[in-house]
């Protein structure tokens, strides 16, 4: 199994055992499309400021899947002639009245990833349920990350924030790891050697937090 991306990552680690995602809890969806939009900031293909979202560079083959949310922001910029507000991105997914937006991610997603896990359980028409093989070792991956005595990974510390603001992230870990997690974490942010790092968990952070409110308040409806 080839190396999985953190939105190729969160999707396996939360999609529900009939295959999709609950209609009643869109904090989930929320977190999956926060994980896509920082997986294209990070490679710098979209920018970031001042809570909005715009166009900064091409999406890389390598990201394809997510390519449908890529050109939603891309319409999104060109239809006001300015960024678009983050969570307006998340609404389009969370308050529509059908998940076809959110099937053609998902199924990008799926189609994405290496034959071994494509054929996982199909769970009806355009499901799909993840290997429990498959989630052992991406949470596996993540425990070793997340608890080594060097700096997590920032794929990892984004993953295990978005897991645990989407309530999985109790599944993967034990509660003596998830006490020495938000230890590291909170080390991490007081040090001083670590600027970088703290800046690039500030943002995210603060992204995150946009995004996950505006799924949270659909939740609710």
């Amino acid at each position: 199994m080839k190396d999985l991306s953190l939105t190729q990552k969160f999707f396996i680690c939360t999609v529900n055992e009939k295959g999709n995602f609950s209609s009643y809890d869109q904090v989930p969806v929320a977190c999956l499309i926060a994980s896509g939009v920082l997986e294209m900031y990070m490679a710098k293909c979209i920018s970031i400021e001042k809570k909005r979202l715009s166009i900064a560079d091409k999406l890389p083959e390598s990201m394809e899947y997510l390519k449908s949310l890529y050109d939603m922001i891309e319409q999104e910029n060109a239809n006001r002639g300015k960024p678009v507000k983050a969570e307006k991105i998340v609404e389009k997914y969370t308050g529509a009245f059908t998940d076809k937006k959110l099937r053609e991610l998902t199924n990008a997603i799926v189609q994405s990833m290496d034959e071994d896990i494509q054929s996982a359980e199909k769970a009806g028409k355009g499901k799909y349920i993840p290997k429990r093989e498959i989630l052992f070792d991406v949470a596996d991956n993540l425990r070793t990350d997340l608890l080594r005595t060097d700096l997590p990974s920032k794929d990892a510390i984004v993953f295990a924030d978005l897991l645990d603001r989407a309530g999985h992230l109790k599944e993967y870990l034990s509660k003596y790891e998830m006490k020495e997690l938000k230890k590291r974490l909170h080390e991490i942010r007081k040090n001083k050697d670590e600027a970088a790092v703290k800046k690039t968990i500030r943002q995210i952070d603060e992204l995150v937090d946009i995004l996950v409110s505006a799924g949270g308040i659909f939740s609710d409806v």
